[in-house]
């Protein structure tokens, strides 16, 4: 064994480490490894590295493999020589300064953090596990709505976009009972009645068109807290299409609106008559319904406009039995003495039963 300084050599490893400091040298090694950054600083930290190596072997691919059996072993600072006479290897490194090297190498792999920092574990995102107990509590059964409304208000309070968390939560909602609560706890959270119907009940109708009997009981609990914008928007938009399910079933209309006074079935009956620019069949009884519902005398502006209707499709209507009791709703609803030259123009264009039926409807009324 030599000694140069405080690194001790033996004579086997020294060939294996004038290798491996000669590939650092001509930056042949992937530098994949702290440890190899280092030795690498070292082959260019010198101000000469001359490597001799008289092997009958040229093949380094041994080195990368044997790399820790040398990776706690320094050069020498001096130069070893014997009379003269080079070794059969000699390495020659001159003003090799550890210190410094051994600094630039810590400084440049701290400011590294590919090599030295662990990788920085992804933050997770607090409106993502918001959206997930929302759920998770509309989702239990019996849930409790006060614990509901507390995080649904501080989740609309950090994210201040109603529609992005309806759109998180509303696909993840199960049962008709959990939708009607996420329903109710965005009218408690003053959530505006556009958002409501157009956003939560709209879909709810489009969706589950087959068992209506969930979207029926909510809006009926819950359209006492938007009830003008629903018979002036909402209800007009689902009665003004031909296929749409709740034309087809008007009592689940007077299910929905039986919290509301004669009021609100007028407002509904003026906003569905100025969509109508003629009268088909499939209206006929959505008239019929809304006419009985308002049950008082209409102003005199709703009258005309319906009495105008009623007159361009009595020759169409003549013999329809529906159309004769939709003329008989709308004489005990107007003020008969105002509008009697009209209604008996109508009565002159029917036939059949019709034409008797609101014959009769008006000597009664007289």
């Amino acid at each position: 064994m030599e000694t140069w300084g405080n690194w001790t050599f033996s004579n086997e490893n020294e060939d294996l480490l004038a290798k491996v400091l000669n590939k650092f040298a001509s930056d042949q090694c992937s530098l994949d490894t702290p440890k190899k950054v280092l030795l690498s600083s070292f082959a260019a930290s010198s101000k000469t590295v001359q490597v001799e190596i008289l092997s009958s072997s040229s093949d380094d691919s041994d080195i990368d493999g044997d790399f820790n059996a040398v990776q706690t072993y320094f050069p020498k600072l001096s130069t070893d020589i014997s009379n003269g006479e080079p070794k059969s290897t000699t390495v020659v490194v001159e003003d090799l300064q550890l210190q410094s090297a051994c600094t630039s190498v810590t400084l440049r792999n701290f400011n590294d953090e590919s090599s030295f920092l662990p990788s920085q574990p992804q933050l997770e995102d607090p409106h993502e596990n918001t959206i997930k107990k929302i759920v998770e509590i509309l989702n239990a059964g019996d849930y409790d709505e006060e614990e509901l409304f507390l995080v649904l208000q501080t989740e609309l309070r950090n994210r201040k976009d109603v529609l992005e968390i309806i759109g998180d939560v509303w696909p993840e909602i199960v049962t008709d009972r959990a939708r009607h609560g996420f329903c109710e706890a965005l009218v408690k959270t003053d959530v505006r009645p556009q958002i409501i119907c157009e956003h939560i009940y709209l879909p709810w109708f489009e969706t589950r068109e087959s068992n209506l009997t969930g979207f029926v009981e909510s809006l009926s609990k819950l359209i006492v807290h938007f009830s003008e914008y629903a018979c002036k928007f909402f209800l007009v938009k689902l009665l003004i299409d031909r296929e749409s399910i709740l034309v087809k079933h008007l009592n689940w209309l007077v299910n929905i609106m039986q919290s509301l006074d004669q009021q609100h079935w007028c407002i509904l009956l003026n906003e569905y008559i100025h969509y109508c620019d003629g009268l088909d069949q499939y209206q006929i009884p959505v008239l019929l319904h809304l006419v009985n519902n308002c049950q008082q005398i209409l102003n005199n502006g709703d009258a005309e406009h319906l009495i105008g209707l009623c007159r361009n499709a009595a020759y169409k209507h003549s013999t329809n039995r529906d159309f004769g009791l939709l003329l008989v709703s709308v004489i005990r609803a107007i003020d008969l003495n105002k509008f009697l030259p009209e209604m008996t123009t109508i009565c002159e264009q029917l036939k059949g039963v019709s034409k008797f039926m609101i014959m009769k409807a008006l000597k009664d009324t007289k």
